[in-house]
């Protein structure tokens, strides 16, 4: 298998897609389902009174172990090893990532700073956002912020990635790519064997599961007879899911869609988490959605710089594309087959690829600049893919696990999905005998991945 590139400027391809996007044509189509949003200085707010956000400074929490331990001895160990600095000619960047490592061992005293000027786009803005927090220590400012304001010094100070354009995570994302072959051919064949077809619900369904659990679906399991056996098995599959599930709103998002194919599809959205498998189940999910009916193009909302060691860019999901229709026809044509599709996706327009800067900043999304809630307002679904994702629709904050989830997401610009397995100590719109009794059976329940939720919510009515 070939190697995958270190350096965003390796496919001239993305580049056309990283800056340009059509506005799109999509309507909101859910019958008239909207909610009245609550807006402050032109700020669309929750509908809820807003709790406090999470800070690191609770020792036992899942956010003071991110911050005191796992971001040095994980995060920046994992640097160390897979990026040969010195090789590289990089030694003022191997320095400033050791300062970095040396506020990260006292995180109780290391302060605070202003990002240094290392010509970034984002430089003004990292100054508001940063402006209320200098002075405080990596625990005591709030947890979202000092984990972006991590990854944002990274690539800027340690890195430049807007002057080389290297990703430091590039070989982990492509171990993770590589690693997933087996399923991804798997997946490839349960999704080629609708290629052309209507679509059904049970599809919708099945993508829509597979989308939300990622890599936690143990896909060698998946039977490789005919199509009328693979079914029967990938609804077994999704009835053992079920259990894992804390609240499931798939029966108004498949109404959702239903309505899009009976208007003849509809722009959608994906705003992706990571790259790897889990992209892989978001290009499924795109792929059923416009053979459906549901879609006539998907968007592909994704990070502008490298983020949370495996968050996909534009240039991830062309070289996913690319990997797998290049890898050997006799072992995994299932793959080649579907890449190649995909590619005709992207070459016809179908697919549209739009990186943005809000998707690597700490904000809040009912803090998202005009541009970008102007951008989503043209969908007419929105899936919300991931943990760190869904940590900044609930604005990374303490909110009662039973508040419904339309209260909290009730200024977002078009009808909102959130697939998410829970990774953090927060969330929202989950029953409260759901809730007990996942503590009842997993003490990590909030943070090992073992648990999940369909969230939806109709779009913001600005009136």
């Amino acid at each position: 298998m070939r190697q995958l590139s270190s350096t965003a400027n390796s496919s001239p391809v993305v580049k056309s897609f990283t800056c340009h996007i059509r506005s799109g044509r999509g309507q909101h189509l859910t019958h008239g389902a909207t909610v009245m949003c609550r807006s402050n200085g032109g700020v669309f707010l929750p509908r809820a009174p807003l709790p406090t956000p999470i800070v690191s400074n609770v020792e036992g929490t899942w956010a003071y172990d991110t911050m005191s331990r796992r971001v040095k001895e994980e995060i920046l160990g994992r640097l160390f090893e897979e990026n040969d600095f010195l090789g590289l000619g990089m030694d003022s960047e191997l320095q400033s990532l050791k300062t970095l490592e040396e506020e990260l061992s006292a995180p109780e005293s290391a302060k605070l700073d202003f990002l240094e000027d290392d010509g970034g786009p984002d430089i003004e803005t990292w100054r508001e956002i940063l402006a209320p927090h200098v002075g405080k220590t990596w625990l005591d400012a709030p947890w979202v912020v000092t984990e972006f304001y991590l990854y944002r010094r990274i690539v800027g100070s340690v890195v430049g990635f807007w002057r080389t354009g290297y990703d430091p995570f590039q070989a982990s994302k492509a171990a993770g790519l590589e690693s997933a072959v087996a399923s991804t051919e798997a997946i490839s064949k349960r999704l080629n064997a609708d290629a052309g077809l209507s679509g059904t619900e049970d599809g919708w369904r099945l993508f829509l599961e597979t989308c939300l659990w990622g890599n936690r679906m143990d896909l060698s399991i998946w039977p490789a007879g005919s199509a009328e056996n693979a079914q029967e098995r990938f609804q077994e599959i999704l009835a053992a899911s079920e259990a894992q599930l804390l609240a499931d709103d798939t029966p108004r998002v498949l109404e959702v869609l239903r309505g899009a194919r009976e208007a003849g599809g509809s722009r959608m959205d994906i705003i992706v988490d990571n790259a790897g498998f889990e992209l892989v189940t978001d290009l499924c999910l795109a792929d059923y959605l416009l053979q459906s009916g549901a879609a006539s193009e998907v968007v592909f909302q994704l990070k502008a710089h490298p983020t949370f060691v495996s968050d996909a860019m534009a240039k991830d999901l062309m070289e996913t594309l690319r990997y797998l229709s290049e890898l050997s026809e006799g072992h995994f044509p299932e793959s080649i087959r579907a890449a190649s599709r995909w590619l005709g996706y992207v070459e016809r327009g179908e697919w549209l690829l739009r990186e943005d800067l809000f998707w690597v900043q700490p904000s809040a999304m009912w803090e998202m600049p005009a541009g970008t809630r102007d951008n989503l307002r043209g969908s007419s679904l929105v899936f919300v893919k991931g943990d760190a994702n869904y940590r900044r629709l609930l604005g990374d904050r303490h909110w009662p696990l039973d508040t419904p989830f339309e209260d909290v997401v009730s200024y977002f610009p078009a009808p909102a999905c959130a697939l998410r397995t829970l990774k953090a100590e927060l969330g929202c719109g989950m029953p409260p005998h759901m809730t007990a009794r996942a503590a009842a059976s997993d003490p990590d329940w909030m943070v090992d991945g073992r648990w999940g939720v369909v969230h939806f919510a109709p779009a913001c009515d600005p009136a």
